[in-house]
């Protein structure tokens, strides 16, 4: 019979640092700015954000307040998947 080894243990998020963020922003036609991010665990390389259906930071007057936005919900779901890391 084959031998079944263990799966390796993951080890799970426990700060910020765990994370590769990237933020920007982006302009649509009607001058309106919006954040773009994007959200990946560095512990397992999962895709946190984004996500099908997931709000997307804006519109905003300037491409800083997009950022701004972007960066904030960066914090919201980083701090989330640290309390509760989905699987």
């Amino acid at each position: 019979m084959p031998e079944k080894r263990p799966k390796p243990a993951i080890r799970r998020p426990t700060t910020a640092q765990d994370y590769e963020v990237f933020c920007g922003e982006q302009i649509d036609g009607a001058g309106r700015y919006y954040g773009l991010l994007r959200i990946r665990r560095k512990t397992d390389g999962r895709l946190i954000y984004p996500f099908d259906g997931c709000p997307r930071p804006g519109p905003c007057a300037t491409g800083a307040q997009a950022r701004q936005e972007a960066l904030a919900l960066a914090d919201e779901l980083i701090r989330a998947d640290i309390a509760m890391p989905e699987g």
